[in-house]
């Protein structure tokens, strides 16, 4: 149907725009990280359009990439190709990253790689993006060659998972298929293409067997993977954005990503098991429904001791830490028991300050309590190796106390944070 289009995408870091002209000739434009996806799409589009001596009346019709991506980026997205498609009169292909990628990594291909993978149709790939706080946006996309042409269609549909399932787990090794995990779309093929650029040719090219899908500006819907992406303010009343509740084995494999993240020297997963075996008290911190952060303690005769507590970087500066750790002490409180006991690295100054804002104080120190970065060995003689509380490999233990949480110690349990 389309010949000349203008295709735009602002669902990542970067930004792009390109233009396919009915001659075939493809010229695109990126945004340069960190700068406003508003500001800058609408005029890289527009000198695309006057280097190539056009104007908005000119194009056929405006592809573009609705999704999955910051839920701001996929808006801007939209609502710019909406608007240009409402003063224009133009046609609007909705195209997702799912079926572009798919898309981008066949026209890669060799003609020999593709008899090769035709053999083995319809060809399941494999595809999942990054979604942060331990998830990951995923599909499986299935081609399937019909004739000269190739046809496109979700064997799985778009689903948020977590970043260790087996969208990214080794047990994909085994399966047949293409696994594409964060795929750098510019990468693929002799010619280096933004994400735009695919989406310009996926908008035009012939060899695609379906029909495309051109609709009305009131018609075009972004994709939102995620199942709530904002709560009214009736829903945030019934359902408040923080939930603290007990961690579950179904929790570990997120706990394990935020884990790996907050610490050089992180719990193994069977840490974390023998703990939930032990009946140890292990509470997470969801915000909408995701995991950020969790809690990990055991009682001690009248003390308890906190073993574990991290919070995703992700979510860092922003009183989550003070929270989760206000929330833990009014449970050991309620529990009517007396004192917290904890240790932390010296080198940790941001924890210290909070567990010190929070009424801690320093009790001890632990010599070599804790496993460090490997000293180079002209700074680490044998002695040193062999004598733990010595050893440039391992770092010391502040030893922290907070008694009196059954006398009036003051803890708030307020849902609001900075």
């Amino acid at each position: 149907m389309t010949s000349t289009v203008l295709a735009i995408e602002s669902g990542g870091i970067r930004a792009s725009v390109a233009l396919r002209k009915a001659d075939g000739t493809l010229t695109y434009a990126v945004a340069d990280s960190g700068q406003s996806h508003s500001s800058r799409l609408l005029p890289l589009a527009q000198a695309l359009l006057q280097k190539a001596g056009m104007d908005w009346q000119d194009l056929d019709g405006i592809a573009v990439g609705i999704g999955p991506g910051s839920f701001t980026g996929l808006r801007v997205a939209c609502g710019i190709a909406q608007g240009l498609a409402l003063g224009s009169g133009k046609p609007l292909l909705g195209v997702n990253g799912f079926e572009a990628t798919a898309y981008a990594w066949w026209s890669s291909l060799s003609e020999e790689l593709r008899r090769d993978y035709a053999a083995h149709q319809p060809i399941p790939v494999r595809i999942s993006f990054d979604a942060r706080l331990g998830e990951r946006f995923a599909a499986t996309v299935g081609l399937t060659q019909q004739g000269s042409g190739i046809a496109l269609a979700f064997q799985e549909p778009p689903a948020v998972v977590l970043a260790e399932s087996a969208h990214t787990s080794d047990r994909d090794a085994a399966r047949s298929g293409v696994d594409l995990v964060d795929p750098d779309v510019q990468a693929f093929g002799q010619v280096s293409l933004p994400l735009a650029a695919w989406i310009a040719r996926f908008a035009v090219d012939a060899n695609l067997a379906q029909p495309r899908e051109w609709v009305g500006p009131s018609e075009l819907r972004p994709l939102y993977v995620r199942d709530k992406v904002a709560q009214t303010i009736a829903e945030r009343q019934e359902s408040p954005d923080l939930v603290w509740a007990d961690m579950t084995a179904a929790d570990l494999a997120s706990v394990m990503v935020i884990e790996r993240q907050a610490y050089p020297f992180p719990w193994t997963s069977g840490n974390f098991q023998d703990s939930l075996n032990a009946g140890y008290t292990m509470r997470v911190l969801k915000e909408r429904g995701v995991m950020i952060g969790y809690v990990v303690w055991m009682r001690v005769v009248d003390e308890v001791h906190l073993l574990n507590i991290a919070l995703s970087p992700a979510r860092q500066g922003r009183g989550l830490g003070a929270w989760m750790m206000r929330q833990f002490m009014a449970q050991v409180r309620d529990a009517g028991i007396d004192q917290i006991l904890l240790e932390v690295r010296p080198s940790n100054t941001a924890a210290i300050g909070l567990y010190r804002k929070l009424g801690f104080k320093d009790i001890g120190l632990r010599k070599g309590y804790y496993p460090n970065h490997a000293a180079p060995a002209s700074v680490a003689s044998a002695s040193q190796l062999n004598s733990p509380q010595n050893s440039p490999m391992r770092e010391d233990a502040i030893v922290m106390r907070l008694s009196g949480l059954d006398t009036g110690q003051a803890v708030s349990t307020e849902k609001t944070y900075g």
